[in-house]
This record gives C-alpha cells, structure tokens and sequence, in this order.
C-alpha cells in the first residue's frame, strides 16, 4: 500500500515537472512568435514611410538592415541633423542615408571590404544622383590592436585617411561579416578605434544585437565608454546610444 502511494505520487511529480516545461515552451514559443509579429508589422509601416524618399527598387536581402531599423537611423539625421556620418559596412542603408545627406548637406563616408560589392552600390547611390553627399571606401580587413579573438578589421590607416579633421556625430556598424561563430565579435573595433573622432553630441547605430555577438559587443561598449544602449530587438534588431542632446528618433 506504502509502495504503491508512493508509485502514485512519483508520477504525479514527474507529470507535474512536465506539464511545467511544455508550458514553458509553449510561452517562449508565444513569446517568440509575437516579437516576429511585432517585427513584420513595424517593418511595414517602415517600408510605407522609406517610400516616399523615392529610391527605386533595389533589391533586399535578408541580410540586408530591417526597415524598421533604417527609418530610426533616418530619423536622427533628420530631427538632430547629423552632419557627419560614418558606416562600416555599405549596401541599402548607405543608399537611403545618401538620399537624406543630399537634402540636408551632409556627408557620409561608409567602409567595405570587398570591392565588388562597394562598387554595386556605388552604382546605386549614382542613380539616384546622390554621390556627392556619399564617398564609399574599400578598406581591406587586417590586423588591429582592437580586435578580439583573432578577426580582423577595416585597415587602419585607409579609415584614419578618409577621417582626418572629421567630427562624427552618427555611426552605423553594421559591418564587417560577423554571423559566424568566429566572427561573432568582428565588429568590436569600430567604436575603439574612431571614438576619438566622435562628437559630444552623436548616435551610435550596432545592427544585428539579436545575436549574441553584437549583444555583447554593446554590452563591451557601454561599459569602456560609459555609454547606455537601448536594444531595439523586435523593431528592427538594433541598439542605440546617444552621446550627449539628441531628440529621440526612435521608430
């Protein structure tokens, strides 16, 4: 009788401890489900508003920036009139930031390493006649002190050229190619090696902190340069930091 109540009863806590963790998986598959819901509707209403800055199509890759991310970025050049940009890592961002820079006088200066894909979307930014708010520059990948865990990063001197007497007052890194797990912190070096040249008053764009290299590399950021990060996730896959008066941009 013993032996049999405590049969029942250890089956009870082993249906128990299951029911526990399917709901639990039930509620991170919700939880998932609705950021992804979340994203495709933000990034609609994005694409409604990129569309009346009258670029063309031009093709969008999945690993090309969300839109939702994008029309953020376009919102602080416009409302707190940045005037100096710099990109690491050019393709459609590069293009709709020249069409906002044409406008409002500002100049942009994006880094690649690959030659063949700046010279794509150079052809880009000349058909919507915007090359004179944008220099694109290949700046092959190579050693530097910043850089962790054996990845190279745009060549030092190339970069410290385009920028001399420069003030940056927004910086978008979105670049170089960091998806793998040797890479996941390519993209650390950008902010070590300009954050001499940023102004008092600027933003600092990191695309793709939904992975966890790009998490801890603003994590990394916000802690040497006393910067505090706000993590975009489920519109459009950024983080932001502000550096001084800016009026919130956020989409």
């Amino acid at each position: 009788m013993v032996a049999g109540a405590k049969r029942v009863s250890s089956r009870v806590k082993r249906l128990k401890g299951l029911s526990m963790a399917n709901g639990t998986s039930l509620l991170g598959r919700a939880s998932t489900k609705l950021a992804e819901l979340n994203q495709s509707a933000a990034d609609a209403r994005a694409a409604v508003e990129l569309a009346k800055i009258g670029v063309p199509y031009l093709p969008w890759p999945a690993s090309a920036i969300a839109p939702s991310a994008l029309l953020s970025i376009l919102n602080d050049m416009e409302i707190n009139d940045r005037q100096h940009i710099v990109e690491f890592g050019c393709g459609l961002s590069t293009v709709y930031m020249a069409m906002i820079a044409k406008r409002t006088g500002a100049k942009i200066v994006s880094f690649d390493d690959n030659p063949e894909w700046a010279s794509l979307v150079q052809g880009w930014i000349n058909r919507v006649d915007a090359a004179a708010a944008c220099s694109i520059v290949v700046a092959p990948l190579t050693s530097n002190p910043h850089a962790l865990d054996g990845n190279k990063w745009y060549d030092r001197t190339v970069v410290e050229a385009q920028l001399v007497g420069a003030t940056v007052d927004l910086i978008l890194v979105d670049g170089p190619i960091a998806y793998t797990q040797e890479k996941r912190l390519a993209r650390y070096p950008a902010l070590p090696n300009i954050a001499d040249r940023l102004s008092g008053d600027c933003a600092i764009f990191l695309d793709d902190v939904r992975r966890s290299g790009e998490r801890e590399i603003a994590e990394r950021w916000a802690k040497e340069f006393g910067l505090t990060f706000e993590y975009h996730t489920s519109r459009g896959g950024y983080a932001k930091a502000v550096r001084g008066n800016a009026f919130y941009a956020a989409f």
